[in-house]
């Protein structure tokens, strides 16, 4: 039927509009104004109830991409491993575009806000590879990498060659949109290094607090490398896992699915 396929596709197509001027907006600052949201989402809203009831779609399973997706985002935000803009996108997707119109190239699920979500976390590993290479190119040049940081673990050492790189404390003073993958941890009076192997992205201020306190402790100098951690435009990512998800589906579902069916024996 031409017309539900319209009014999904007009709904994709303006959520995908959305989400790309949100995405030029944080890689700019890293943040994304409310109305970019609030604006659109009421019509969006409508559109998408209304074409449940022209339809006669199932509700159920639209209110279970909701309930999903709502809980998803409550969780990023509060875990702070994403920022608000992020969980307000997936939102964004979830009442433009709840389930598919129809099955993608890929067989995966109907959910299409986590699939968005799912391609995103697959694309930004492209950043974790980056990261590592740095780090395996830095230690070729002879150079430390966890100099000063004593009784390391060996997961965390590998999460941090995954997620950051070492830079200059002057230069970390000076640039914007990094964390800290290092803290201060008292014992006896005494203050010593520690490694935080997941950065919270609420935490900005408190890296740079952290570094200015360790020199004053004189634990680290202005010529010293610390761990940082780059503050990925998430909503980038969020986007492209979106436009990637109408055509194609939930990659990262599909790929976890392959390997189950190739190592477990069943249909």
């Amino acid at each position: 039927m031409l017309y539900p396929f319209f009014l999904w596709s007009l709904r994709a197509s303006a959520c995908l509009v959305i989400l790309s001027v949100a995405s030029v907006m944080d890689t700019r600052e890293r943040e994304v104004p409310d109305k970019v949201w609030l604006v659109p989402a009421p019509l969006l809203a409508s559109l998408t109830a209304y074409d449940i009831l022209a339809s006669g779609r199932e509700v159920v399973p639209v209110l279970l991409s909701l309930i999903l997706t709502g809980l998803l985002a409550l969780l990023i935000y509060y875990s702070g491993l994403m920022g608000g803009a992020d969980a307000k996108a997936l939102v964004l997707i979830a009442i433009s575009c709840p389930l598919y119109y129809s099955e993608p190239l890929l067989p995966s699920h109907p959910v299409l806000p986590l699939a968005a979500f799912s391609n995103s976390l697959l694309l930004s590993l492209s950043v974790s590879a980056s990261l590592l290479a740095k780090n395996v190119a830095w230690r070729l040049r002879g150079r430390s990498l966890f100099e000063g940081l004593e009784g390391v673990p060996v997961l965390t050492k590998a999460l941090v060659l995954l997620s950051g790189y070492k830079m200059k404390v002057r230069d970390f003073l000076r640039t914007r949109f990094l964390f800290t993958l290092e803290a201060l941890v008292e014992e006896n009076g005494s203050y010593r290094r520690v490694l935080v192997p997941v950065v919270r992205l609420t935490n900005e201020n408190e890296s740079i607090s952290w570094v200015r306190r360790a020199l004053e402790l004189g634990l680290v100098s202005e010529d010293d490398h610390i761990w940082v951690s780059p503050g990925l435009p998430m909503i980038v990512f969020i986007t492209a896992g979106f436009a990637l998800a109408l055509f194609m589906g939930d990659v990262l579902f599909y790929l976890v699915l392959g390997i189950l069916r190739t190592l477990l024996p069943f249909k």
